[in-house]
């Protein structure tokens, strides 16, 4: 994420154009007494230019924690953490309320549904942002997941669960836009990356003790009140954020940096204004409903690839050959033109999040499998690689925060560490590798991902006028989730169909993962 360099703060929209000389300085004062006197300034000279809400109150910004900014870190910090303990929790009650509900036939619809309506509500999201700001979509989205929350933890059957679980990811999906608008809106350009190095660190101590909480929760009280505890932990965390976020005024500066983006050819937008003005002109001209209506047709179309992946049914070929197509006509509508050309700047940046953020899910699901299948490990154990790979994702978050590598450079060596971990976790395949080899491989990998995702996500926000940034951080996350879900989908069919030589199916899930790579290695370059 190419940010400006930490301590220099970025000029607030009032800052973009420069102010308009007064009347005294359009005519060179006439000799005479006029000389005596200095010029009166004009009126755009009398009152210096208004920074905007992220900028104010500091000059040269150096910290998140300082007096500026540490109620706004902690309200977000406390709401990433949140998330990744709901996540690590959630994930470890579900068998246990499949068994009790007669459901593990939709188990795995459990989670692929709360992945698709994520999807809906991050189209939904975007327009909403960008119209009136962040804050609503935020609030919004906690109490829908929470309500999905509550839903699930009252089901009498399995489909009930089911249900909840889908109202749990339209939350989920309005928290992931808004969240990183709140940052841009927040924070200045030189402490974004920090403040995602921060959000970073939220998700470790959840990853290493929520499984161990959440399963002690289960055993003695039983799953319900585990998803009832999310809620509950929510109400602290919106008291944090919306304590933290105060008196910014978010939707005003949206309405005011609309008209700027339009008129001023010194803006944000200007680097790529042609595209982006004829794109964003595009889009308003479209109906209301047609890009939730194409992230409708892309979320049923993530149902049945998962439903295919299975293949339980004797047309579950050409099920997974339908839902490939309608994803491939489908998410490009939901994305700026060119991301699958890996067209030069953002769309750039939107591809190669999602080609290494699907590449390290790949490694994510099948290393602990490998571990136990063909290593014989026990569960926890298998599970190692995974703690060691958030703890390094911290480690290179914070790396990238310090901005001593440029952006552009981060993204690279981002990409070769990802490509390194999951080449060093393939040899584990071979059974003379010893399995300490996979934590090492993951520990590279998580430091690539620590490197180059937050830094995607502060580049994109750093190149999107105020007025777009909901627009781009839905894509961003879009192309992510649509990607990982489809890849995982027709991957997970290969890897059953090898199952008499689940050394084949593990080499081709380790190998799919460095193609990926490899080609965001190769977008990276492009970004820029």
């Amino acid at each position: 994420m190419g940010t400006a360099q930490p301590g220099t703060a970025q000029p607030g929209p009032a800052e973009l154009t420069p102010a308009e000389p007064g009347p005294a300085e359009l005519t060179p004062a006439e000799p005479g007494p006029a000389e005596l006197t200095p010029a009166e300034p004009g009126p755009a000279e009398l009152t210096p230019a208004e920074p905007g809400p992220a900028e104010k109150k500091s000059a040269a910004p150096v910290s998140i924690w300082g007096a500026t900014y540490r109620k706004a870190t902690v309200g977000l910090f406390s709401l990433a953490f949140l998330v990744a303990y709901s996540v690590s929790a959630i994930t470890t009650a579900m068998p246990r309320a499949a068994q009790e509900l007669d459901g593990l036939p939709l188990y795995g619809l459990a989670f692929a549904v709360t992945m698709a309506t994520s999807v809906v509500a991050m189209a939904f999201a975007a327009p909403w942002i960008d119209r009136s700001g962040p804050g609503g979509p935020l609030m919004a989205g906690i109490a829908v997941d929470c309500l999905g929350l509550l839903v699930a933890a009252a089901a009498p059957t399995m489909e009930v669960l089911v249900a909840g679980r889908a109202i749990q990811g339209l939350g989920a999906g309005l928290e992931g836009v808004a969240l990183y608008v709140v940052i841009a809106r927040v924070f200045p350009a030189a402490l974004r990356a920090k403040m995602f190095a921060a959000l970073a660190a939220a998700w470790v101590l959840p990853s290493i003790v929520g499984p161990a909480v959440s399963g002690a929760v289960t055993d003695q009280f039983g799953w319900r009140w585990v998803f009832v505890s999310v809620p509950v932990l929510a109400v602290f965390a919106v008291v944090l954020v919306r304590s933290g976020t105060r008196g910014m005024n978010l939707a005003v500066q949206v309405r005011a940096s609309r008209t700027r983006t339009n008129t001023d050819p010194s803006s944000a937008a200007a680097p790529r204004s042609r595209f982006y003005r004829l794109q964003m002109h595009r889009m308003r001209l479209a109906p209301v409903w047609r890009r939730p209506g194409w992230a409708v047709a892309a979320a049923l179309a993530v149902l049945v690839l998962g439903n295919a992946a299975q293949r339980t049914q004797p047309w579950w070929a050409a099920e997974l050959g339908a839902a490939v197509v309608v994803l491939i006509v489908a998410v490009p509508k939901l994305l700026p033109r060119g991301t699958w050309r890996s067209r030069r700047g953002m769309p750039s940046l939107i591809l190669m999040r999602a080609l290494i953020g699907t590449a390290f899910t790949l490694g994510d699901v099948y290393l602990p499998l490998l571990m136990i299948q063909q290593r014989g490990l026990p569960a926890w154990l298998a599970g190692l690689s995974l703690t060691v790979g958030g703890i390094t994702w911290f480690t290179g978050s914070w790396f990238a925060g310090r901005g001593v590598v440029p952006p552009h450079r981060r993204l690279l060596l981002g990409a070769l560490g990802i490509l390194l971990g999951v080449f060093v976790c393939a040899l584990v395949v071979l059974p003379a590798t010893p399995v300490w080899v996979a934590w090492l491989g993951w520990a590279f990998a998580g430091m690539g991902m620590g490197m180059a995702y937050p830094t995607q996500s502060v580049l994109v926000l750093e190149q999107s006028p105020p007025a777009e940034q909901g627009s781009n951080a839905s894509a961003l996350q879009l192309n992510e989730t649509l990607t990982t879900a489809a890849v995982l989908g027709v991957v997970g069919a290969v890897f059953a169909a090898l199952l008499i030589n689940p050394e084949a199916g593990f080499a081709v899930a380790f190998g799919v993962a460095a193609l990926l790579t490899l080609v965001a290695g190769l977008v990276a370059r492009r970004t820029g």
